[in-house]
C-alpha cells in the first residue's frame, strides 16, 4: 500500500502530461490536415517534448514497475483525446463547405443568408418531388453555428450537409472584421 501511495504523485504527472501531448497532437493533426505548416510544426515540436518526458516517467527509475503509472500514463491518453477534441471543437479552424438543398423556391433564404453575412451561390435543381434550389456557402468553421440558426429560421425543413474545405479562393469570403461585424 505504502508504494502505491508514493507512485501516486509520479502517475498523476504522467497523466497530466499525456492530456498535454495528446491533446495538442488532436489541434496538430488538425492543422497539418489543413496544410497549416508553420504551427503544425510548432505543435510537433512541443508535443514530442512533452511526450518524452511522460514515457521518461514511465520507463525510468522503475516506472514500469509501478502499475499506477502504467495506468497513469493509459488514462492520460485516453483523457488528452477527449480533451484535444473538445479544444479543437472550440477553436473552430478553418472553413466548411455547407449545401442547403430548399424546396420552397426560398429566395428569403438566399437573402437570409447574404443578410447574415454569408455569400451564397443559388443554382436550381430537381429533387424527388420536383424542383429545389441547392445553396453553396463557404464560411468559416466558427460561423457554422449562427449559419445553421439562419437557415432554420428562414426554411426549417431545409436539407443541410456540411464539410471541411482545405482551400476557398475569390468569391465573397467576409473579414474577420466583417463576420463579427453583429451581423449573425
Amino acid at each position: 500500500m505504502d508504494a502505491l501511495l508514493q507512485s501516486l504523485p509520479g502517475a498523476l504527472l504522467i497523466f497530466s502530461l499525456r492530456i498535454g501531448d495528446v491533446s495538442i497532437g488532436t489541434v496538430r493533426t488538425l492543422l497539418m490536415v489543413q496544410g497549416r505548416r508553420l504551427p503544425a510544426t510548432a505543435l510537433a515540436v512541443v508535443e514530442s517534448t512533452i511526450w518524452v518526458l511522460a514515457v521518461s516517467r514511465v520507463i525510468g527509475a522503475g516506472g514500469l514497475d509501478s502499475p499506477l503509472k502504467v495506468v497513469g500514463y493509459a488514462c492520460g491518453f485516453a483523457a488528452g483525446t477527449l480533451v484535444g477534441m473538445t479544444v479543437e471543437r472550440m477553436l473552430a479552424v478553418g472553413k466548411v463547405l455547407v449545401r442547403i438543398i430548399s424546396r420552397d423556391g426560398n429566395d428569403p433564404l438566399r437573402k437570409a443568408l447574404h443578410d447574415g453575412g454569408f455569400g451564397a451561390t443559388t443554382l436550381q435543381g430537381i429533387g424527388r418531388d420536383g424542383p429545389v434550389q441547392v445553396h453553396f456557402v463557404v464560411a468559416p468553421r466558427r460561423r457554422l453555428k449562427a449559419m445553421l440558426r439562419v437557415i432554420r429560421g428562414a426554411d426549417p425543413h431545409a436539407f443541410i450537409t456540411h464539410e471541411p474545405v482545405n482551400d476557398a479562393i475569390g468569391g465573397f469570403l467576409p473579414t474577420a472584421a466583417e463576420a463579427a461585424g453583429g451581423r449573425t
